[in-house]
Protein backbone atom coordinates (compact mmCIF):
# COMPACT_ATOMS: atom_id res chain seq x y z
CA UNK A 1 0.00 0.00 0.00
CA UNK A 2 1.48 3.28 -0.81
CA UNK A 3 1.39 6.48 1.23
CA UNK A 4 1.01 9.62 0.42
CA UNK A 5 2.99 12.20 0.42
CA UNK A 6 2.93 15.37 3.07
CA UNK A 7 3.07 18.27 0.66
CA UNK A 8 3.03 21.07 3.86
CA UNK A 9 5.48 23.91 3.69
CA UNK A 10 7.09 23.47 7.04
CA UNK A 11 10.26 26.29 6.06
CA UNK A 12 11.43 29.10 4.61
CA UNK A 13 14.77 30.61 3.88
CA UNK A 14 15.45 33.89 2.04
CA UNK A 15 18.52 35.43 0.17
CA UNK A 16 18.98 38.86 -1.04
CA UNK A 17 21.91 38.87 -3.34
CA UNK A 18 23.47 41.14 -6.22
CA UNK A 19 24.86 40.17 -9.16
CA UNK A 20 26.88 42.81 -11.33
CA UNK A 21 25.87 42.89 -15.28
CA UNK A 22 28.99 42.02 -17.81
CA UNK A 23 27.80 45.76 -19.02
CA UNK A 24 25.82 48.90 -17.77
CA UNK A 25 22.45 48.54 -19.17
CA UNK A 26 21.14 52.22 -19.64
CA UNK A 27 17.03 52.17 -20.39
CA UNK A 28 15.92 55.40 -20.43
CA UNK A 29 15.71 58.73 -18.79
CA UNK A 30 13.17 57.09 -16.23
CA UNK A 31 15.20 54.57 -15.14
CA UNK A 32 19.00 55.76 -15.58
CA UNK A 33 21.67 53.04 -16.06
CA UNK A 34 21.67 49.36 -14.41
CA UNK A 35 24.68 47.80 -12.94
CA UNK A 36 23.72 44.76 -11.14
CA UNK A 37 20.79 42.30 -11.10
CA UNK A 38 19.47 42.71 -7.24
CA UNK A 39 17.01 39.79 -6.82
CA UNK A 40 15.50 37.49 -3.44
CA UNK A 41 16.09 34.38 -4.28
CA UNK A 42 13.91 32.09 -1.45
CA UNK A 43 13.73 28.35 -0.83
CA UNK A 44 9.90 26.24 0.86
CA UNK A 45 10.43 22.66 2.01
CA UNK A 46 7.67 20.40 2.77
CA UNK A 47 7.35 18.10 6.12
CA UNK A 48 8.45 15.34 3.34
CA UNK A 49 11.60 17.04 2.70
CA UNK A 50 11.31 18.31 -0.86
CA UNK A 51 12.56 21.86 -1.60
CA UNK A 52 11.30 24.33 -4.04
CA UNK A 53 12.95 27.63 -5.45
CA UNK A 54 12.01 30.92 -6.02
CA UNK A 55 13.30 34.64 -7.43
CA UNK A 56 11.82 37.77 -6.54
CA UNK A 57 13.55 40.26 -9.27
CA UNK A 58 11.27 44.03 -7.68
CA UNK A 59 12.21 46.59 -10.56
CA UNK A 60 12.76 49.52 -8.82
CA UNK A 61 10.26 51.97 -7.08
CA UNK A 62 9.93 53.78 -10.23
CA UNK A 63 9.03 50.24 -12.07
CA UNK A 64 7.70 47.64 -9.89
CA UNK A 65 7.13 49.63 -6.59
CA UNK A 66 9.53 47.63 -4.57
CA UNK A 67 13.28 46.80 -3.99
CA UNK A 68 14.99 44.20 -2.97
CA UNK A 69 15.26 45.48 0.46
CA UNK A 70 11.65 46.17 0.25
CA UNK A 71 11.31 42.39 -0.43
CA UNK A 72 13.20 41.29 2.57
CA UNK A 73 11.23 43.63 4.79
CA UNK A 74 7.78 42.14 3.71
CA UNK A 75 8.70 38.96 4.15
CA UNK A 76 10.00 39.73 7.49
CA UNK A 77 7.25 41.34 8.66
CA UNK A 78 4.17 39.05 7.22
CA UNK A 79 5.44 37.10 4.12
CA UNK A 80 7.11 34.20 5.57
CA UNK A 81 4.26 33.33 7.89
CA UNK A 82 1.83 33.11 5.38
CA UNK A 83 3.62 30.53 3.64
CA UNK A 84 4.24 28.43 6.54
CA UNK A 85 1.85 25.97 6.86
CA UNK A 86 0.37 25.80 2.86
CA UNK A 87 -0.33 22.66 1.26
CA UNK A 88 1.64 22.84 -2.25
CA UNK A 89 -0.95 20.80 -4.00
CA UNK A 90 -4.02 23.02 -2.49
CA UNK A 91 -2.13 26.29 -3.32
CA UNK A 92 -1.52 25.27 -7.20
CA UNK A 93 -5.11 23.25 -7.24
CA UNK A 94 -7.07 26.69 -5.84
CA UNK A 95 -4.61 29.21 -7.67
CA UNK A 96 -3.64 30.61 -4.00
CA UNK A 97 -0.66 32.68 -5.85
CA UNK A 98 -3.48 34.95 -6.93
CA UNK A 99 -3.64 36.16 -3.58
CA UNK A 100 -0.19 37.68 -3.65
CA UNK A 101 1.16 40.30 -6.82
CA UNK A 102 4.51 41.62 -7.43
CA UNK A 103 8.13 39.98 -7.36
CA UNK A 104 7.50 38.31 -3.65
CA UNK A 105 4.01 36.86 -4.83
CA UNK A 106 6.30 35.55 -7.95
CA UNK A 107 8.95 33.91 -5.84
CA UNK A 108 6.07 32.06 -3.43
CA UNK A 109 4.14 31.30 -6.47
CA UNK A 110 7.36 29.56 -8.56
CA UNK A 111 8.54 27.92 -5.59
CA UNK A 112 5.18 25.86 -4.42
CA UNK A 113 4.77 24.99 -8.12
CA UNK A 114 8.61 24.09 -8.42
CA UNK A 115 8.28 21.36 -5.48
CA UNK A 116 4.71 20.18 -6.21
CA UNK A 117 5.98 19.41 -9.61
CA UNK A 118 9.25 18.21 -7.99
CA UNK A 119 7.07 15.63 -5.49
CA UNK A 120 5.12 14.46 -8.41
CA UNK A 121 8.38 13.97 -10.60
CA UNK A 122 7.22 16.28 -13.41
CA UNK A 123 8.43 19.13 -15.19
CA UNK A 124 6.78 22.31 -13.61
CA UNK A 125 5.09 23.09 -17.20
CA UNK A 126 2.91 19.90 -16.47
CA UNK A 127 1.31 22.26 -14.03
CA UNK A 128 0.46 25.20 -16.39
CA UNK A 129 -1.14 23.00 -18.76
CA UNK A 130 -0.42 22.05 -22.29
CA UNK A 131 3.29 22.06 -24.13
CA UNK A 132 3.48 23.68 -26.90
CA UNK A 133 7.05 24.05 -27.67
CA UNK A 134 10.30 22.85 -26.82
CA UNK A 135 12.44 25.52 -27.29
CA UNK A 136 11.74 29.42 -28.03
CA UNK A 137 13.96 32.02 -29.64
CA UNK A 138 15.49 34.62 -27.40
CA UNK A 139 16.02 38.03 -28.63
CA UNK A 140 19.06 40.55 -27.45
CA UNK A 141 18.57 43.79 -26.11
CA UNK A 142 20.63 47.05 -26.53
CA UNK A 143 21.10 50.43 -24.59
CA UNK A 144 19.62 53.39 -24.95
CA UNK A 145 22.38 55.09 -27.68
CA UNK A 146 23.31 55.67 -30.93
CA UNK A 147 23.25 52.93 -33.87
CA UNK A 148 26.87 52.66 -33.79
CA UNK A 149 26.21 51.51 -30.30
CA UNK A 150 23.03 49.30 -31.21
CA UNK A 151 25.38 47.31 -33.83
CA UNK A 152 28.34 46.92 -31.79
CA UNK A 153 26.00 44.95 -29.68
CA UNK A 154 23.94 43.04 -32.65
CA UNK A 155 26.71 42.00 -34.59
CA UNK A 156 28.10 39.48 -32.38
CA UNK A 157 24.99 38.01 -31.41
CA UNK A 158 23.75 37.19 -34.83
CA UNK A 159 26.97 35.22 -35.52
CA UNK A 160 25.96 33.36 -32.28
CA UNK A 161 21.91 32.73 -33.93
CA UNK A 162 20.06 35.53 -32.17
CA UNK A 163 17.57 36.94 -34.89
CA UNK A 164 15.25 39.35 -32.57
CA UNK A 165 16.73 42.44 -31.19
CA UNK A 166 14.99 45.37 -28.63
CA UNK A 167 16.42 48.14 -29.03
CA UNK A 168 16.05 50.71 -25.90
CA UNK A 169 14.52 54.48 -26.26
CA UNK A 170 13.51 57.53 -24.29
CA UNK A 171 16.55 59.01 -23.73
CA UNK A 172 18.01 61.14 -27.11
CA UNK A 173 15.91 63.37 -28.77
CA UNK A 174 12.80 61.47 -30.68
CA UNK A 175 14.12 62.60 -34.31
CA UNK A 176 17.66 61.06 -33.44
CA UNK A 177 15.54 57.55 -32.49
CA UNK A 178 13.61 57.39 -35.51
CA UNK A 179 17.60 58.33 -37.53
CA UNK A 180 18.72 55.05 -35.37
CA UNK A 181 15.90 52.64 -36.61
CA UNK A 182 16.52 53.30 -39.77
CA UNK A 183 20.57 52.96 -39.87
CA UNK A 184 20.47 49.75 -38.01
CA UNK A 185 17.53 48.43 -40.28
CA UNK A 186 19.62 49.31 -43.22
CA UNK A 187 22.84 47.33 -42.02
CA UNK A 188 20.81 43.99 -40.79
CA UNK A 189 19.98 40.74 -42.90
CA UNK A 190 15.88 41.09 -43.83
CA UNK A 191 15.25 37.68 -41.23
CA UNK A 192 16.07 39.93 -38.37
CA UNK A 193 13.38 41.15 -36.16
CA UNK A 194 13.48 44.44 -34.61
CA UNK A 195 11.54 46.26 -31.75
CA UNK A 196 11.89 49.52 -29.50
CA UNK A 197 11.37 50.11 -26.07
CA UNK A 198 10.78 53.32 -24.45
CA UNK A 199 10.58 52.41 -20.84
CA UNK A 200 7.66 55.22 -20.58
CA UNK A 201 10.86 57.53 -21.68
CA UNK A 202 8.26 59.89 -24.31
CA UNK A 203 5.53 62.29 -23.73
CA UNK A 204 2.63 61.57 -25.56
CA UNK A 205 3.38 64.35 -28.48
CA UNK A 206 7.38 62.52 -29.07
CA UNK A 207 5.39 58.95 -28.85
CA UNK A 208 2.87 60.55 -31.57
CA UNK A 209 6.16 61.39 -33.43
CA UNK A 210 7.74 58.51 -33.28
CA UNK A 211 5.42 56.07 -34.55
CA UNK A 212 4.26 58.31 -37.88
CA UNK A 213 8.16 58.44 -38.58
CA UNK A 214 8.86 54.40 -38.44
CA UNK A 215 5.29 53.32 -39.34
CA UNK A 216 7.02 52.14 -42.87
CA UNK A 217 9.28 50.26 -41.40
CA UNK A 218 9.48 46.79 -40.33
CA UNK A 219 9.09 46.78 -36.95
CA UNK A 220 7.46 44.31 -34.52
CA UNK A 221 6.71 45.98 -31.61
CA UNK A 222 6.83 49.73 -29.92
CA UNK A 223 7.02 48.71 -26.00
CA UNK A 224 5.39 51.42 -23.29
CA UNK A 225 5.69 54.28 -25.34
CA UNK A 226 4.99 56.58 -22.85
CA UNK A 227 3.64 56.56 -19.04
CA UNK A 228 1.89 53.32 -17.49
CA UNK A 229 -0.78 55.02 -16.38
CA UNK A 230 -1.65 56.94 -19.50
CA UNK A 231 -4.52 54.50 -20.82
CA UNK A 232 -5.57 57.39 -23.08
CA UNK A 233 -2.40 58.05 -24.59
CA UNK A 234 -1.47 54.54 -25.32
CA UNK A 235 -5.26 54.05 -27.22
CA UNK A 236 -4.09 56.95 -28.70
CA UNK A 237 -1.38 55.76 -30.09
CA UNK A 238 -2.46 52.41 -30.96
CA UNK A 239 -4.89 53.81 -33.16
CA UNK A 240 -2.78 55.93 -35.37
CA UNK A 241 0.17 52.72 -35.14
CA UNK A 242 0.60 50.24 -37.99
CA UNK A 243 3.58 48.43 -35.66
CA UNK A 244 1.70 46.85 -32.50
CA UNK A 245 2.33 48.52 -29.40
CA UNK A 246 3.10 46.67 -26.18
CA UNK A 247 2.44 47.49 -22.69
CA UNK A 248 4.94 46.75 -19.91
CA UNK A 249 4.78 48.94 -16.84
CA UNK A 250 1.08 49.26 -18.01
CA UNK A 251 0.59 45.74 -16.95
CA UNK A 252 1.05 44.71 -13.32
CA UNK A 253 -2.20 42.75 -12.28
CA UNK A 254 -4.58 40.64 -13.91
CA UNK A 255 -6.81 43.34 -13.54
CA UNK A 256 -4.61 45.87 -15.69
CA UNK A 257 -4.73 42.80 -18.42
CA UNK A 258 -8.30 43.04 -18.57
CA UNK A 259 -8.64 46.70 -18.59
CA UNK A 260 -5.97 47.41 -21.56
CA UNK A 261 -7.55 44.08 -23.20
CA UNK A 262 -11.39 45.75 -23.36
CA UNK A 263 -10.50 48.94 -23.67
CA UNK A 264 -8.18 47.67 -26.51
CA UNK A 265 -5.72 49.98 -25.17
CA UNK A 266 -2.47 48.02 -26.70
CA UNK A 267 -1.76 44.93 -28.75
CA UNK A 268 0.91 42.93 -26.81
CA UNK A 269 0.79 42.11 -23.77
CA UNK A 270 4.56 41.68 -21.97
CA UNK A 271 4.24 39.01 -19.49
CA UNK A 272 6.87 39.01 -16.79
CA UNK A 273 6.55 36.18 -13.76
CA UNK A 274 7.93 38.25 -11.65
CA UNK A 275 6.59 41.64 -11.88
CA UNK A 276 3.28 39.78 -12.76
CA UNK A 277 3.39 37.93 -9.52
CA UNK A 278 3.99 34.22 -10.42
CA UNK A 279 3.21 31.67 -12.95
CA UNK A 280 -0.61 31.83 -12.18
CA UNK A 281 -1.52 35.06 -12.94
CA UNK A 282 0.98 35.01 -16.43
CA UNK A 283 -1.40 32.15 -17.25
CA UNK A 284 -4.59 34.17 -16.48
CA UNK A 285 -2.78 37.26 -18.22
CA UNK A 286 -2.12 34.60 -21.26
CA UNK A 287 -5.87 33.67 -21.05
CA UNK A 288 -6.88 37.06 -21.54
CA UNK A 289 -4.95 37.91 -24.41
CA UNK A 290 -6.29 34.91 -26.06
CA UNK A 291 -9.63 35.60 -25.62
CA UNK A 292 -9.40 38.98 -27.18
CA UNK A 293 -7.12 38.13 -30.14
CA UNK A 294 -3.86 40.00 -28.41
CA UNK A 295 -0.41 38.77 -28.40
CA UNK A 296 1.92 37.99 -25.89
CA UNK A 297 5.98 38.64 -25.19
CA UNK A 298 7.40 36.85 -22.55
CA UNK A 299 9.56 39.71 -21.47
CA UNK A 300 11.90 39.52 -18.54
CA UNK A 301 13.30 41.82 -15.12
CA UNK A 302 17.28 41.86 -14.43
CA UNK A 303 16.90 38.02 -13.78
CA UNK A 304 18.56 35.35 -12.82
CA UNK A 305 18.23 31.42 -13.75
CA UNK A 306 15.03 30.67 -11.69
CA UNK A 307 12.44 32.88 -12.80
CA UNK A 308 14.32 32.73 -16.64
CA UNK A 309 13.49 28.80 -16.04
CA UNK A 310 9.65 29.65 -14.20
CA UNK A 311 9.05 31.81 -17.30
CA UNK A 312 10.31 29.32 -19.69
CA UNK A 313 7.84 26.88 -19.01
CA UNK A 314 4.93 29.41 -18.76
CA UNK A 315 6.04 30.04 -22.67
CA UNK A 316 5.91 27.30 -23.72
CA UNK A 317 2.30 26.36 -22.84
CA UNK A 318 0.90 29.75 -24.19
CA UNK A 319 -1.12 29.79 -27.77
CA UNK A 320 -0.77 33.14 -27.93
CA UNK A 321 3.38 34.42 -28.68
CA UNK A 322 4.23 36.75 -30.85
CA UNK A 323 5.99 35.70 -33.58
CA UNK A 324 9.70 37.08 -32.84
CA UNK A 325 12.56 36.17 -30.39
CA UNK A 326 11.44 36.80 -26.44
CA UNK A 327 13.43 37.97 -23.35
CA UNK A 328 15.56 34.57 -22.01
CA UNK A 329 18.73 36.00 -22.53
CA UNK A 330 18.92 37.35 -18.61
CA UNK A 331 21.52 35.20 -17.44
CA UNK A 332 23.93 35.77 -20.62
CA UNK A 333 24.13 39.21 -19.60
CA UNK A 334 25.37 38.67 -15.50
CA UNK A 335 29.14 38.31 -14.23
CA UNK A 336 27.45 35.26 -12.68
CA UNK A 337 24.28 33.03 -12.24
CA UNK A 338 23.10 31.17 -8.94
CA UNK A 339 21.99 28.30 -11.32
CA UNK A 340 22.80 27.12 -14.54
CA UNK A 341 20.13 27.97 -16.94
CA UNK A 342 22.65 29.74 -19.20
CA UNK A 343 23.37 25.95 -20.51
CA UNK A 344 19.93 25.67 -21.92
CA UNK A 345 20.04 29.15 -24.21
CA UNK A 346 22.03 28.00 -27.28
CA UNK A 347 22.17 29.27 -30.78
CA UNK A 348 19.49 31.90 -29.97
CA UNK A 349 17.23 30.06 -28.96
CA UNK A 350 16.06 28.44 -25.03
CA UNK A 351 15.73 25.25 -24.84
CA UNK A 352 13.06 23.73 -21.84
CA UNK A 353 15.13 21.41 -19.51
CA UNK A 354 13.59 18.06 -19.44
CA UNK A 355 14.12 17.89 -15.18
CA UNK A 356 11.81 17.96 -12.75
CA UNK A 357 10.70 20.88 -10.95
CA UNK A 358 12.24 23.94 -12.61
CA UNK A 359 14.90 21.70 -14.32
CA UNK A 360 17.70 23.40 -13.70
CA UNK A 361 20.37 23.43 -10.69
CA UNK A 362 20.80 25.54 -7.95
CA UNK A 363 23.98 26.84 -6.24
CA UNK A 364 23.92 27.39 -3.09
CA UNK A 365 27.53 28.27 -2.84
CA UNK A 366 27.04 31.01 -5.57
CA UNK A 367 23.83 32.36 -3.13
CA UNK A 368 26.79 32.96 -0.59
CA UNK A 369 29.24 34.28 -2.65
CA UNK A 370 26.66 37.09 -3.28
CA UNK A 371 24.89 37.27 -0.53
CA UNK A 372 23.46 40.55 1.32
CA UNK A 373 21.42 39.35 3.67
CA UNK A 374 19.31 36.71 4.61
CA UNK A 375 16.39 35.39 6.79
CA UNK A 376 14.91 31.78 8.52
CA UNK A 377 12.08 30.37 9.13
Amino acid sequence: MSVLKSLKIVSFDAFHISIPLVNPYHLSKVYGTQTHSDVVIIRIKTDSGEEGWGEADPGGVLFTGDTGEAVMDTIREEGAERIIGCRVDDWVENGDGLMFQGSIGAAFDVAVHDVLAKSRHQPLWALLGEKHREKIDSLWPTSSGTSEEDLKIIQPRLAEGFRTFMLKMGSLPVEKDIDRVLEVLKVLPDDVNIMVDANQGWEIEEAMTFVEGVNDMPLVLIEQPVFAENHEGLKKISNISRIPISVDESLQTVEDARKIALGRIASVFSIKVSKNGGLRAGLEIGRIAKEQDLLVMMNSMLELGITQSASLHLGCVLDCLIDCGHAYMSTLRMSDDVTDFSNFVRGGKAHLPSGTGLGIQVNESKIMKYLKEEYHV
